[in-house]
């Protein structure tokens, strides 16, 4: 009905234009400004439609005609139907909500372990799942319960908590020289702070996330241990810097070859879908053409420095240090800590470098200040590293302090903030930049403290002014997350390596919306 009222003030408009310009100009622009006003006030009737025109034409693209209405009792029950199906999507939404309530009330149980899709972050929780189709005029709301309204209520719809699924990862078979067999030679490779490059290739090989065929995979992990290739050129061949990053380089070029010669998936995105291990404090700068060969490619880091030129907080995920030490990452000697609480005699404690021959340019000079503040406290170990004092010595240490203190030293991260967590210390980050692993997940103001600093110098007040009610809370706090900073062997849900999948999966779907992607 439209498409032919159209139709006639198209002919009257060009009949008329027609008779206007074929008398003098006066009366033809008279003419002409009176076809205007009349195709206005044509067009603007659009709400003079009736309630089936309107809704014939909020279907859009349907088979229904729009000419004429001898369906109309198949229209009545089309419209009937959409209805029906708002409801059933509104008492979804509802559930939805109501299932995504509960899982956040179950989403630390009695035994620590954290819900798999606890706390998305707020990206994935604003992807909404909203229905477009078209709605009769007198019903404009999705809670079933105001359907029906005469008052018109503006839709407030719910939000639908996302559980995204662990990416499909194929693992690269390059040679073993590039990783195994250095293990096989040294095993410190695996075991000391940045042996995550050897754990996650490890845990990936025998994981239910791993892919045989690579055309199933969303994701591909690259296992170049070029950490440990660079430790023994730098520490026990005692070699130059230069020269140690040259072989390095030419050990990721060779490397990156098979990947980019081999096979076909790298250049599908130019990496972007491709994972890299870089776990220590100078990340990908170890491999120097790392910004022209992986510059797009996933990174999976300790070094959460949001000033660091190589790190990308939209597309790289910080993860914890490795702690190989079963004292610390034991579930058993854990739950020792909570079950028999030892007395915590000191107020805080530190030992690392304190003075290095680098001046305030290491640590920013934050370490000697707080050496110089913390000097008559008795009740606070601030010292270096000890002899007498080992690894058992060290995690006693911790256990029987109240705060556990991690200033920056060349960077940001230290191994020290996830020991503090796993022996129930309070931990107290004094490093601007940093940012931590699984942020999307974790509230860490909830169990930890973040000084700025330039309020070091409020260090004493701030530890001494906090209750015993209040460290205690952030104990128990702890004690529902502490294993999401651990690799468990083997993996478990509430672990490191899951948390660091689930974060593959958000940055996944990260991508599969930016500009260098279709679908």
């Amino acid at each position: 009905m439209l498409k032919k009222r159209k139709s006639r003030v198209s002919s009257l408009i060009s009949s008329s234009i027609a008779w206007g310009w074929s008398r003098p100009a006066q009366i033809g622009i008279l003419f002409c400004g009176l076809i205007i006003v009349t195709l206005v006030l044509l067009v603007s009737d659009h709400d003079s439609r009736t309630e089936e025109e309107i809704y014939l034409d909020r279907l859009g693209d349907s088979h229904v005609a729009h000419e004429g209405f001898e369906d109309a009792p198949l229209l009545e029950k089309l419209k009937a139907i959409d209805a029906a199906l708002h409801v059933a999507e509104a008492e979804r939404f509802e559930l939805a909500e109501e299932r995504a309530r509960l899982m956040k009330e179950l989403s630390f149980n009695d035994t620590g372990e954290e819900d798999e899709y606890d706390e998305l972050d707020d990206q994935t929780q604003a992807a909404f799942l909203y229905s477009d189709r078209a709605l009769p005029s007198n019903m404009s709301c999705l809670d079933p319960l105001r359907f029906n309204s005469s008052s018109g209520p503006t839709c407030a719809r719910t939000p639908l908590k996302l559980e995204l699924p662990y990416p499909r990862i194929y693992v690269y078979d390059l040679p073993q020289r590039f990783n195994r067999e250095m293990v096989k030679k040294y095993k410190r490779c695996a075991t000391d702070q940045y042996g995550t490059e050897v754990f996650f290739h490890e845990a990936l090989l025998v994981s239910e996330l791993r892919v045989r065929k690579p055309e199933e995979a969303t994701m591909f992990f690259v296992p170049i241990y070029g950490e440990c290739y660079l430790w023994q050129h730098e520490m026990l061949r005692r070699e130059n810097r230069e020269k140690s990053y040259e072989l390095t380089n030419t050990f990721f070029m060779e490397a990156m070859s098979m990947v980019k010669e081999k096979y076909p998936f790298w250049n599908r995105t130019l990496g972007r879908d491709h994972i890299f291990v870089f776990p220590g404090a100078r990340g990908p700068t170890i491999f120097n053409e790392w910004k022209q060969q992986i510059g797009n490619a996933v990174y999976l880091t300790p070094e959460g420095d949001r000033k660091a030129t190589y790190f990308n907080t939209w597309k790289d995920i910080v993860i914890p240090g490795l702690e190989a030490d079963p004292q610390f990452w034991g579930q058993d000697s854990r739950q020792e800590l909570i079950t028999h609480p030892p007395h915590r005699r000191y107020l805080a404690y530190f030992r690392g470098t304190i003075f290095h021959r680098e001046g305030t340019a290491y640590s920013r000079g934050l370490r000697p200040r707080l050496h110089a503040i913390f000097a008559n406290q008795t009740d606070i170990i601030y010292n270096t590293k000890q002899k007498d004092c080992d690894r058992k010595c060290y995690r006693a240490e911790m256990t029987e302090s109240v705060f556990c203190l991690n200033p920056l030293g060349w960077t940001p991260w230290t191994l020290r903030f996830y020991q503090a967590v796993m022996t129930r210390c309070i931990p107290i980050l004094i490093a601007d930049d940093i940012e931590f692993p699984y942020e999307s997940e974790l509230d860490y103001s909830q169990f930890a403290l973040k000084i700025p600093e330039k309020d070091v110098d409020n260090i004493l007040e701030i530890m001494r002014g906090m209750s015993e009610e209040e460290r205690e809370k952030k104990r128990k706090y702890m004690d529902k997350l502490w294993k999401v900073f651990t690799y468990q062997r083997p993996p478990e849900a509430s672990d490191a390596f899951y948390a660091s999948m689930r974060e593959l999966a958000r940055k996944h779907r990260s991508f599969k919306t930016s500009s260098v992607h279709a679908w």
